[in-house]
């Protein structure tokens, strides 16, 4: 027997991790509380407790946030929301989170045949200029929904109620989406799908019947275009060093210089990221006459996040303002040609944004260290501030700190997609190649919100 406390394991900093959420899709059940707990490792043995909520007060179409957790198996239980956790589950699935890997569990159907389905997410970044979609059919009030992208590929064909499609990538910006949901009856839906991102379309019961409402979830996003290859960050060879005082008297200065208050207005763009589900091929689509929405969108308006100007991170000494940067014609991404000032990759998500915002400055020059030059002393736990062109501040924890071989930079994990806003900071490291003037590796701090 099993017995006492089962919690979900986070992992500590620079452990594998997958992720879950749970999906509420049973048009007839009401809300619900989820618990999840690590399977006991003996075969046989027996959970008594069924761990912590990771959901609470889930509600037909509502989708929670992705809990991060160790890899392994795991019980979900499902209860009446509002119960005790004592309370016998109404409905109970193992599930298994591979490392690295993100799982939805869906609960699907009608509540007299009620069932959890594990579903697989692709969270990995879709190419460049696109989006990735997938649809869920969760509206009972039709037998099967055909979803299709107007001049594009269809997201889904004859999708039956309580199914998945699977994912499609589709051109981002600006689109319509056809919608069939009966015999003879279209609806068109505008909708905009962001570069890089990763959303899942649910097709739900219109609230109060009469039809099928439509909903965007975004699982993760990421940068436009992802960058290539590692970070030049360095070439003054002073990394090893301890700082002169000279310079860092002269350091000291220069912040104090660029930490004087002269706050940037800035307008703020909006982007609406709502879209529907899959369909079949729908080529003549323009021309056909479509009756009163039998459909209705339920579009979710994500106000872009205002531009960050200023980047505070006290345990390395960093106190700067913040510029846009960009990719060179390699697509690798160039730090800012101004030592004292960290970049902001701007084709990437804003410092809040749901995804990895990207800061990356030089460790050095030929002129000595650089705004950069102590982010190998990070620890985890220690805060960093974003200050925003808004006036706002968003606090982020250090989660981990790592040094890649330039040759072997991860790419696709440090710059990948990602369900909550996160950051990334970037400079060289490692030992000086003198004929070279370059660092061999680069170091990379992660961070969350909050």
């Amino acid at each position: 027997m099993l017995v006492g406390a089962l919690g979900v394991p986070h992992a500590a900093a620079g452990d594998a991790t997958g992720l879950l959420r749970i999906a509420h899709l049973s048009p007839d059940t009401p809300d619900v509380d989820v618990a999840l707990a690590p399977l006991p490792a003996a075969d046989g043995a027996a959970l008594t407790d069924p761990g912590p909520d990771v959901a609470t007060g889930l509600g037909y179409g509502d989708v929670s946030a992705f809990t991060e957790v160790r890899p392994g198996s795991y019980a979900v239980s499902v209860r009446a929301a509002g119960t005790g956790r004592s309370t016998p589950p109404v409905l109970t699935a193992r599930v298994d989170v591979p490392a690295g890997e993100a799982r939805t569990v869906a609960v699907s159907g009608l509540f007299a045949d009620l069932a959890l389905q594990p579903l697989a997410d692709d969270l990995s970044a879709p190419p460049a200029g696109s989006a990735r979609v997938r649809v869920l059919s969760a509206a009972s009030g039709i037998r099967s929904v055909d979803v299709g992208l107007e001049g594009g590929p269809a997201l889904a064909t004859a999708l039956p109620f309580g199914r998945a499609a699977s994912a499609v990538v589709v051109p981002a910006g600006r689109s319509t989406v056809w919608v069939d949901g009966a015999p003879g009856s279209a609806t068109a839906l505008p909708v905009t799908w962001a570069p890089g991102s990763i959303s899942t379309l649910l097709v739900l019961d219109a609230p109060g019947g009469g039809g099928q409402a439509v909903r965007v979830v975004l699982d993760a996003a990421g940068p436009a275009v992802v960058p290539t290859g590692a970070v030049e960050a360095g070439s003054g060879g002073t990394a090893g060093l301890s700082v002169p005082l000279p310079w860092a008297l002269g350091a000291a200065l220069a912040l104090a210089a660029v930490s004087r208050r002269g706050r940037v207005l800035a307008v703020v763009a909006t982007a609406v990221l709502a879209a529907a589900p899959g369909a079949a091929a729908l080529g003549d689509a323009p021309a056909r006459d479509v009756p009163a929405p039998a459909v209705t969108l339920a579009t979710e308006t994500r106000l872009r996040a205002a531009a960050p100007v200023r980047l505070q991170v006290p345990s390395a000494g960093v106190d700067t303002a913040l510029t846009g940067i960009d990719l060179d014609t390699a697509g690798a991404l160039v730090p800012p040609s101004d030592n004292t000032l960290a970049g902001w990759y701007r084709q990437g998500p804003a410092p809040g944004e749901a995804g990895p915002a990207v800061l990356t400055g030089h460790v050095d020059s030929v002129a000595g260290p650089a705004v950069f030059f102590r982010l190998r002393d990070v620890a985890v736990g220690d805060p960093v501030l974003v200050g925003r062109a808004d006036g706002t501040t968003v606090r982020f924890t250090v989660t981990r700190v790592a040094r890649y071989a330039k040759g072997a930079f991860p790419a696709a994990e440090v710059y990948g997609p990602t369900p909550d806003a996160q950051l990334r900071l970037i400079t060289c490291g490692g030992v000086f190649d003198r004929a070279a003037r370059s660092y061999p590796d680069n170091v990379v701090v992660y961070a969350s919100v909050g």
